[in-house]
């Protein structure tokens, strides 16, 4: 009966996604997405091969340059990739599905009526589609392996929670922001394993990871792929690359501004860095007791749904908040992470903020709906005004936090 439910989840949302294709824009807009890149690197690879690509000197991680490898079989020729890349969305769209039926799998694992019907929230928010559909960027992608890697560490599946996670650093390195709370979740699960299970447990994700490699290191090229980890980072060093962070609440002009200058011997780059990880680290710590148990006899803490996607959407938020160098996209993720949790608490206030201030960063930022490149008068696209919506955000989240915590610890 429910084998059956699910096959019947799994057509539906198989509908939605023919039909999201077929109504999906057939362009990219141009100079607002990496398209150029897109193009350049299917073509290249289309003619030289996935395995010789990071001779192109190209700064993304493997799995990336896979999607385009298909894409580049499926058109054949170069006339046709430049046509058709926008079909990029195609597969971004089928991930971002995967993650909507996951969102589904855990409202049918708590037995939420409706729990085909909840996910749609989601999956219709302008400010998740927007990325893909309008921005025509791939952070779906690794937004969606991530959420899956969460949900399977959350129902206690750690081998399909680790291959996932290789698939979200494969594709997007920005996906080790979530390392720390699936790992304490796992932990949390795997420490009663034996040596020999926890040996077992590892192998297929070594064996994923070195499936990936494979291409570039029997051309000699393995230490390209794996310098294209970190060789993105620190390209643009400006405070701002259009997020509408704190750092817009403190100049009027971030994205002018170099990282690398700063105050008191530190940079902005390093107090944003800073400030990310103290408060990811502060909410981390309950979580990372737990998981250690260490005051196992005061934490009553559970890795359950709600708690650890209240966690993740708060780490996401102060990633992209707190950073400098961070785009508008980076914002993302938390779309996904936020409508679950609205979804399990049935509290679609907070989501709704949320999803304003990334809608409005993104639009803001990139102006596609706007159709040119003058700025917004508008006061909602403003980013003081965005950065406020943020910081109004965060403080509601760090509130649900402290009444988590406060309700989970016994103090003597």
């Amino acid at each position: 009966m429910k084998f059956s439910r699910n096959l019947k989840v799994l057509a539906l949302y198989t509908i939605i996604f023919i039909i999201g294709c077929l109504l999906l824009p057939d362009v990219y807009v141009w100079g607002k997405n990496d398209r150029n890149c897109w193009f350049s690197w299917c073509n290249y690879i289309h003619h030289y091969g996935v395995q010789n690509i990071y001779k192109l000197g190209v700064d993304y991680p493997p799995l990336v340059h896979y999607f385009l490898w298909l894409i580049a079989k499926i058109q054949g020729s170069s006339d046709m990739i430049y046509l058709n890349i926008y079909k990029l969305k195609y597969l971004v769209l089928a991930v971002e599905m995967l993650s909507i039926y996951m969102v589904y799998r855990i409202l049918e694992s708590k037995k939420y009526t409706l729990s085909y019907i909840l996910p749609l929230i989601i999956l219709f928010n302008i400010a998740f589609w927007y990325n893909n559909v309008f921005f025509g960027q791939v952070d779906g992608v690794y937004t969606a392996f991530a959420f899956i890697s969460l949900a399977f560490a959350v129902f206690k599946r750690p081998t399909f929670s680790l291959l996932f996670f290789i698939l979200c650093v494969n594709f997007k390195f920005q996906g080790i922001i979530f390392l720390p709370i699936i790992f304490l979740t796992l932990f949390d699960e795997v420490k009663r394993y034996g040596f020999k299970k926890i040996v077992l447990l590892l192998l297929p994700s070594l064996f994923l990871q070195i499936i990936i490699f494979l291409p570039f290191i029997l051309t000699g090229d393995m230490k390209l792929a794996f310098n294209s980890f970190s060789e993105s980072m620190g390209r643009y060093p400006f405070v701002s690359m259009g997020a509408y962070n704190v750092w817009s609440l403190i100049f009027t002009h971030p994205e002018t501004m170099n990282d690398n200058s700063g105050i008191f011997n530190f940079s902005f780059n390093t107090i944003g860095l800073l400030s990310f990880f103290g408060l990811s680290g502060l909410i981390l710590l309950p979580f990372g007791l737990k998981s250690l148990g260490i005051f196992n006899e005061k934490i009553q803490l559970e890795f359950s749904f709600e708690n650890v996607l209240l966690a993740t959407t708060l780490i996401i938020l102060v990633f992209f908040y707190f950073n400098t160098q961070m785009h508008a996209r980076y914002s993302h993720p938390v779309v996904l992470f936020a409508g679950t949790l609205a979804i399990l608490r049935k509290d679609y206030l907070r989501f709704l903020l949320v999803s304003m201030a990334v809608f409005l960063n993104m639009e803001g930022a990139s102006k596609i709906l706007k159709g040119n490149i003058a700025e917004f008068e508008s006061v909602w696209f403003q980013p003081l005004f965005v950065s406020l919506l943020f910081l109004v955000v965060i403080a509601l989240y760090f509130y649900d936090y402290l009444v988590l915590i406060f309700n989970n610890i016994k103090i003597s």
